[in-house]
């Protein structure tokens, strides 16, 4: 028994732990987190055969960490997983049931309203610690991406969030907001924001269920060629990113033109990441959770197909969930990066 697998929880309403409140009317508790601008989102569902479970109000702050208390061979002790906002709750008066959905507290509501600014010309490490000043954010911004100038974004009020998103997509990175920090760091690098490296996982194909491996051929690119404006010649002129020269693939084209070599490679580059992580997908399921796993996690895989092992993958979408029995179960989406 000593030995048994057994995770346990840590929830805190407002600042007062709740913990020993809910766990015998704990059913599920989930957490799935994102990469992107999108934020993290949490789902608990309680028991409430008594009737006495009150609907927590609107904008209530929950802060979760989760892990094992006991387990041979596991990472025992509690993960921080973040701090969430409710803003949705049901009831459901057939099964007696509470359900709680919670999304990143970092992402207010201020992060979503348009406003209009200019950064032209501004380094990205400006440009980001301007937004997270105004958002009463830290910062943890990859060095190499911090000192890139910030190419023309277009016309048009955009919200922090938008426009995170817009400058995580043309850098490929991982563009959010996460424990009271906005975070810049390039996608499938292996690298935290601070400029080390985050940690390989392995996993063996023995600790996990429903493993699904898909690799996509339809957009096999031959590398991708972006266009921009040489306003010394009046010309269009091309920079071309991946591809080997052997394949008979084409190369993608970018349709927007660029007003600089610069940002026409930046945003080639990007693209060729994001296509080459698109080729090949796995996900799968820990019956033996890992909630210290988190998204651009690096990770290599063993027991599978030869293929399978043999490329490097990254976290994409972690999704950790338990019970009120303590099980802990994780179920990872990966992407290829090589």
């Amino acid at each position: 028994m000593a030995d048994l697998p057994f995770a346990t929880w840590l929830v805190m309403l407002d600042g007062k732990d709740m913990t020993d409140k809910l766990n015998p009317r704990l059913l599920s508790a989930s957490i799935t987190e994102k990469r992107a601008e999108e934020a993290d989102q949490l789902d608990i569902v309680l028991q409430d055969a008594d009737g006495l479970l009150e609907l927590p109000r609107p904008g209530v702050e929950l802060e979760i960490s989760m892990g094992w208390q006991r387990g041979a061979g596991l990472p025992l002790g509690l993960v921080h997983k973040g701090r969430f906002r409710v803003d949705e709750a049901k009831w459901s008066g057939a099964l007696d049931i509470v359900t709680i959905r919670a999304r990143s507290a970092d992402f207010t509501d201020a992060f979503r309203v348009r406003r209009e600014r200019s950064f032209v010309g501004k380094s990205l490490r400006d440009v980001l610690t301007a937004i997270a000043g105004e958002n009463g954010l830290g910062t943890a911004i990859d060095a190499a991406l911090g000192g890139k100038t910030i190419p023309a974004l277009g016309p048009g009020a955009k919200s922090d969030a938008a426009l995170l998103m817009l400058l995580g997509k043309r850098f490929d990175a991982m563009a959010t907001v996460k424990a009271g920090k906005l975070i810049f760091a390039p996608i499938g690098k292996g690298k935290a924001p601070g400029g080390g490296t985050i940690p390989t996982v392995t996993i063996d194909r023995a600790d996990t269920n429903g493993a699904e491996y898909e690799r996509i051929e339809r957009e096999n690119y031959g590398g991708v060629i972006a266009v921009w404006h040489d306003k010394a010649t009046g010309r269009r002129q091309e920079v071309q990113v991946g591809g080997s020269g052997e394949s008979d693939a084409k190369p993608k084209r970018i349709r927007k033109t660029y007003a600089n070599e610069a940002d026409a490679r930046q945003a080639a580059e990007a693209e060729d990441s994001r296509l080459t992580r698109a080729k090949a997908k796995l996900s799968f399921t820990l019956p033996l959770g890992r909630p210290d796993i988190y998204p651009e996690t690096p990770v290599t895989v063993k027991g599978f197909k030869a293929e399978i092992n043999a490329r490097k993958w990254v976290v994409a979408e972690p999704v950790h969930t338990m019970d009120g029995g303590g099980g802990l179960f994780s179920k990872l989406m990966l992407e290829a990066v090589g």
